[in-house]
This record gives structure tokens, sequence and C-alpha cells, in this order.
């Protein structure tokens, strides 16, 4: 990258963070047509975004793979997201999990949970895979302890069949989402108090989920997506 593709990007940024979104994906469009790996794979967000451009999901996942060709691993987990949901390609697990796989490859943690995600929970039985979700989801745990890679962890557990283990798992998840509120006293609260804490912050659905799916591994199911 040249100096004055770097300061670019950067002005882009600038404008960015002042939220003058035209300004900042005409920056980036234009370092992209010069084959800016990371002004590819951002003005692929704007579009997926549609900020300061008219949202495109089509032409996000064409920008995503461009640079996800160049070995940018936001750019492979971006475009794994757009095959996940179906957003500007035809929606697949399969080529979600490979994009996802390419990201994780390059260390990128998002991209580790969400292929374990994907492997544990697909309604695809082709793609599910206990055992690489049980091992990704270890491994993003190994680099970033979260309730939401717990969670992860617990569906893949669920998925080889260890309802045990998948119950104790969702039990660390829910205890960590209390740690991460970071509020006095959370730690010993009660299930009630923590939903009254947990609405403040807007996470009341994740509490939910978590504890659904509590039910259904202590009930003997795996968890579907």
């Amino acid at each position: 990258m040249g100096v004055d593709q770097a300061e670019a990007f950067k002005r882009g940024y600038e404008a960015y963070y002042r939220r003058e979104y035209e300004k900042a994906a005409a920056i980036w469009s234009q370092l992209a047509d010069e084959g800016h790996v990371k002004s590819m794979n951002n003005i692929g967000t704007m579009y997926a975004q549609g900020k300061g451009v008219s949202r495109n999901y089509s032409l996000a996942a064409f920008y995503y793979r461009r640079a996800a060709a160049q070995n940018d691993a936001r750019a492979a987990y971006n475009l794994a997201i757009a095959y996940e949901h179906g957003r500007g390609v035809e929606q697949s697990d399969a080529e979600a999990v490979s994009w996802y796989r390419k990201a994780a490859e390059r260390g990128l943690v998002e991209a580790m949970n969400a292929m374990s995600w994907i492997l544990a929970t697909s309604s695809d039985f082709t793609v599910r895979d206990g055992a690489q979700a049980a091992r990704w989801a270890q491994d993003a745990l190994k680099r970033q302890t979260s309730s939401k890679n717990l969670a992860t962890l617990a569906a893949a557990q669920a998925e080889l069949g260890e309802y045990n283990k998948a119950v104790a798992t969702i039990d660390q998840a829910i205890a960590y989402m209390r740690r991460e509120e970071n509020r006095a006293g959370l730690l010993t609260a009660t299930e009630y108090e923590l939903f009254g804490l947990l609405r403040e912050s807007g996470r009341t659905d994740e509490l939910f989920d978590l504890l659904e799916r509590r039910e259904f591994y202590a009930n003997g199911q795996a968890t579907r997506d």
C-alpha cells in the first residue's frame, strides 16, 4: 500500500467516524477500484449497511469476494455472513462454512465461533459436524472467553450427544453474561434480578435464548438453526 493510498484510507475512516458516510464511501470506492484490499472490504460493508450509498447486498458480496480472494480475513468473514443469511448471494450453509474457515484459519475469533455454530446447528445434516464444531469452539474460547463462545461450545456438545456437558456449559455462559454486564452483585443475582439488569442493557433476548437452549439440552435435544 502506497503512502497516498494509506493517507486516503485514513481520511475515509475519519470521514466515517464523523458520520460523513457519502465522503467515506467515495474515498473507499475509489481506492477499491485501484485494488486497495481493505477499502474493498469497507466499501462492501457500506453497501451492506446502506451508509453513504444505497443498500445493495449483491455489490457488498462482490467487494467482499474481491478482498477475500486476496486473503483478507475480515472480508472472508463478511462474505461468509452473506452466504449464511442469503444476502446478495444464494443462501448456503456449506459456502458460509467454507468462507468462515478461511477467516478462522487466519486467526479471526469471530469466524471460529460462527463456523462452529453452523457446524453444530445447521438444518442441513450434510453440513453438521459436531466434532469439528467442538474443536473450533474450543479454539475460539482459548483466544476469547465470552458468553457467546461458551454457548456455541454447548451447542457443539449437544450435537455430539453430550447433553450433561452442554447444560453445564450453558450455565457457564449465563454466569459469564453476568460478568460481562460488569454490575455490582451481578454474579450472585437470581435469574429474575438478572432479567431486570439485562433488560436495561438490551440483552434479555440473549438470556431467553440461553435458558431455552438449556431446557432443550436438559431434555436431550440439540439446537437447530
